[in-house]
């Protein structure tokens, strides 16, 4: 029995390895144009505006890279409060279904006001469905599906112009999530007392998103022939 234990446990041999996947990115050319992207504004009261291509122009912001418009942005008009009104910003960017990912990777930053002076503090948040549902919540309760908190950007909404205290206002910043699951990212701009009339809330641009899938476990079964 020993013997027969021996040979068949030489059956078969398992040789694995592991191919990593390059990086893919997203770089915004075209914000109308993004294969499973998908955006939802979940404001309270809702605004005029969602996720838009970003204005391109050195008094607002330009790229990371590429064309001067060549990222997405988000505003304090995603939400139309009133001045009796405490209104709140939130607002996902939804990424496509990736399969197994190992991280995700992107550059992001605000602005001072317009005056060049008065600062509005912005956050974002990266959160993660680990079942790869895309239900979204109003961000004051939960995030729906989104129950996994990878990063905040400006936690305490202050005035700092430079993480990890502020949200970076003068230059483009790099951030990197560990995700390691085959669920679903979103970015969700989410700013209490924002709007128009708020103390929070001016503009965010998101640029240059990259993302690393797992390795794949390559699994190869070589059979030997067994004799008597």
């Amino acid at each position: 029995m020993k013997k027969q234990a021996l040979i068949l446990s030489g059956l078969f041999t398992v040789s694995i390895g592991f191919a990593q996947f390059p990086p893919t990115e997203q770089g915004f050319t075209d914000v109308n144009s993004l294969p499973g992207w998908i955006t939802s504004n979940q404001s309270n009261p809702i605004g005029e505006t969602n996720w838009f291509q970003g204005s391109g122009t050195s008094t607002v912001m330009t790229a990371q890279e590429g064309e001067l418009n060549s990222f997405i942005a988000a505003n304090y008009r995603n939400t139309a409060g009133t001045a009796e009104t405490n209104a709140t910003i939130c607002n996902y960017l939804i990424m496509p279904e990736l399969g197994n990912l190992e991280s995700v990777s992107f550059y992001t930053r605000s602005r001072i006001a317009a005056n060049n002076f008065n600062i509005y503090p912005d956050r974002l948040y990266v959160v993660y469905s680990p079942t790869g549902e895309i239900n979204t919540g109003n961000c004051t309760e939960d995030f729906g599906d989104f129950t996994e908190t990878l990063m905040v950007i400006n936690p305490d909404l202050t005035k700092k112009s430079t993480s990890p205290e502020g949200y970076p206002l003068l230059t483009w910043e790099q951030f990197s999530v560990n995700v390691n699951g085959d669920g679903r990212v979103a970015f969700v701009y989410y700013v209490e007392d924002a709007g128009f009339y708020g103390i929070n809330s001016n503009y965010i641009g998101l640029d240059t998103v990259e993302w690393v899938k797992a390795p794949l476990a390559q699994t190869i079964f070589n059979a030997w022939n067994v004799t008597k």
